[in-house]
């Protein structure tokens, strides 16, 4: 499953947090994606700047950016199936 949604270009879907599945959200009306860590179930962002983010929503718009490095651009994130819970 394709998802495309704006986001800064910093955050990272790349699927190489091993205890961590993408899950999908809604935010601002649109389909965005973030991290749903094993265990107790936590939401979060991973940042390439920054290590996790402690918010499903951080930096998904300029408005939840939690530092001055936002970037927004288009972000396109291939999703497996099997890894999205509905």
């Amino acid at each position: 499953m394709k998802v495309e949604f704006f986001a800064c270009a910093e955050l990272d879907y790349d699927p190489h947090y091993g205890n961590c599945k993408r899950q999908l959200i809604s935010s601002g009306g649109a389909t965005k994606i973030c991290w749903k860590r094993a265990g107790n179930g936590d939401l979060v962002q991973f940042c390439k700047l920054r290590g996790r983010i402690n918010s499903p929503v951080g930096c998904l718009s300029e408005d939840k950016a939690v530092c001055s490095d936002f970037k927004q651009v288009v972000r396109s994130v291939e999703v497996p199936q099997e890894e999205v819970d509905s």
